[in-house]
């Protein structure tokens, strides 16, 4: 039985929600909520995405989350 860390479960979600945000489901402030303290980790996340979904919904966030570091 392999069982997760919760560092990897915690990716896990971060990039969940980072996907929900790129394809228009939630809206910005939303995700910014999610991400919280942990701005490096979504940047992260953000940039192993650059080809996934909306460029403008990446963009605004990349943009965000580069002012936050």
């Amino acid at each position: 039985m392999h069982v997760k860390t919760p560092e990897a479960s915690y990716a896990n979600w971060l990039r969940k929600c980072v996907m929900v945000y790129l394809e228009g489901k939630r809206d910005l402030k939303w995700i910014l909520g999610v991400v919280g303290s942990n701005v490096t980790r979504a940047a992260e996340i953000l940039a192993d995405l650059r080809t996934y979904s909306d460029p403008e919904r990446h963009r605004a966030l990349s943009e965000v989350l580069g002012n936050a570091a």
